[in-house]
């Protein structure tokens, strides 16, 4: 059964609020949609709760400050490749946080960096961008219309009076739901990996974990991992399965979870597409 339009903006109420909470203070329309954008991202396929601590927010507050800046600045370097330049504390500012900083409200807001970090988003950029092209243009598109919101407003006030006895929903609110976008089967596939940065694990060390120790056998597509720079040592990998199925199994139902790979620690999530 098709879903409506109404179900998805009342499934949205809280993205709707986060939304408003940041045009109040104000802040560029296409500033706030980016920065929404990318909080929907984690949100809904990184099993986040962003957005509920985003709405909650005053409009004064300073943290929301930073999250917008570094919302909008990684939304438009996942989709465009730089860094856009955004006024923070009055001051013109094109360039992102220092390394040794990184996006730290963002991090903070994702549980502190064990897996969602400004190097995460470097790393992962085109399997991100595809997931925010996804949103904006399916679930974003309906968070940011004022028109339907107003319908949806109105019916609401038909319901709770006693002058309208069978309110109805405006024909657009009854219209289907329809995803134009779409990402490939292999997101379906990917989980992520982050290992310390102190013991890195290698490609290999992981393929021979998964295929070899644990003997899953040919289970895996592909494994990349980042290449160690002067400022630090490699955190952050994928793994693509060969299928669904093998995902599942691999991970056992669990949303997450902690595999102990020679000595070492090494973090595994499924990722989840938008749909």
């Amino acid at each position: 059964m098709a879903i409506r339009v109404w179900e998805v903006l009342d499934a949205s109420e809280t993205a709707r609020n986060a939304y408003l909470c940041i045009l109040s203070r104000p802040t560029l329309r296409q500033v706030a949609q980016n920065a929404i954008c990318l909080l929907l991202w984690l949100d809904t396929t990184m099993g986040f709760d962003v957005l509920t601590d985003v709405a909650s927010m005053a409009s004064i507050d300073d943290t929301l400050t930073r999250v917008v800046y570094e919302a909008n600045a990684l939304c438009s370097y996942v989709l465009h490749g730089h860094y856009d330049a955004y006024v923070l504390h009055g001051h013109y500012d094109a360039v992102p946080p220092p390394y040794d900083e990184g996006f730290s409200t963002i991090t903070a807001l994702c549980g502190g960096g064990s897996l969602v970090d400004h190097w995460f988003f470097r790393f992962h950029r085109d399997l991100v961008a595809r997931g925010i092209a996804m949103i904006r243009d399916g679930v974003a598109r309906l968070v940011f219309d004022d028109n339907l919101y107003e319908m949806m407003r109105r019916f609401e006030e038909d319901c709770n009076s006693f002058l309208i006895p069978n309110p109805e929903l405006a024909p657009e609110l009854m219209e289907p739901f329809v995803v134009t976008t779409t990402t490939p089967p292999e997101d379906s596939r990917t989980v992520f990996v982050s290992f310390p940065e102190c013991n890195p694990l290698t490609s290999q060390d992981i393929l021979d974990y998964f295929e070899l120790t644990l003997r899953y056998g040919r289970c895996i597509e592909r494994v990349g991992t980042e290449r160690p720079c002067a400022r630090r040592s490699a955190k952050h990998g994928v793994i693509v399965f060969r299928s669904v199925a093998q995902r599942r199994e691999v991970m056992m139902g669990e949303p997450a979870a902690v595999f102990r790979v020679d000595g070492r620690d090494m973090w595994v999530q499924p990722y989840r597409p938008p749909c």
